[in-house]
């Protein structure tokens, strides 16, 4: 475990983004469980990967967004009000995204359309890793042709980015989303690029620091090699301090 990753929790207004992150990490969400509007909080966990390593991460739960009031982006240069947008700051250092959404309110899928061109127009060219969390609280509507879950895995298929469906009553659907993230945030590391160099300064710390001065000071024809007799021993007879 070694850095500590930071990822940014997002997405409309009373979708159930604090439900999701209380019961991730405590398990003590339930029915009865109320929640005051956030303005943002901070939760910092230690979350499997798929390797079965433990990465740190620090969870940003941002307050939530406003509903656009003309269905899903039409136009990336629409201009939206502050409290339809993602604060400027979070795009800055955010290293991952979980964007929720609620099932049963289209409209929380029409806020992570604008959402989603609105962190690919300000990242700054950094490679991100974003993921799409529809949070489950009631049944589809009958009377859609197309419900919310199905538009939602429809569109993040042509975004190219992961969409899982879970419920924040239900501790168990939340581990495979956040997995996915932790460890997409942390890719296994290459050991060395220039296998070479590792062997040689591998050899160079085996090597006693007197003999390495000794090698350096021999090709002097100036100095006599008695003056050196009692300061070093032979390359065979050192030990390491």
């Amino acid at each position: 475990m070694g850095k500590t990753s930071k990822v940014v929790v997002c997405g409309m207004k009373g979708v159930g983004k604090t439900a999701v992150l209380e019961q991730l990490i405590y398990g003590n969400v339930n029915l009865k469980s109320c929640f005051y509007p956030t303005i943002e909080d901070i939760y910092v966990a230690n979350i499997e990967t798929d390797r079965g390593t433990k990465e740190r991460v620090c969870f940003y739960d941002t307050a939530g967004l406003e509903p656009p009031l003309t269905g899903p982006p039409q136009s990336p240069t629409m201009q939206l009000t502050t409290n339809q947008v993602l604060q400027r700051h979070y795009l800055g250092f955010a290293e991952g995204f979980v964007m929720v959404y609620d099932t049963t309110r289209p409209e929380s899928l029409d806020v992570l359309m604008y959402l989603k061109k609105d962190i690919d127009r300000n990242k700054d060219k950094k490679e991100v890793v974003i993921l799409v969390i529809g949070n489950r609280t009631g049944p589809d509507d009958i009377n859609s042709l197309e419900n919310t879950c199905s538009k939602a895995s429809n569109w993040c298929a042509r975004e190219k980015i992961r969409h899982f469906e879970v419920s924040a009553m239900d501790r168990a659907s939340l581990y495979e989303p956040f997995i996915f993230m932790t460890s997409r945030l942390n890719p296994v590391q290459n050991k060395t690029a220039f296998p070479q160099l590792s062997t040689l300064s591998f050899i160079a710390r085996r090597i006693p620091v007197r003999v390495v001065f000794a090698f350096r000071i021999s090709s002097s024809l100036l100095l006599e090699s008695s003056k050196f007799s009692d300061a070093f021993t032979s390359p065979g007879s050192v030990s390491e301090d």
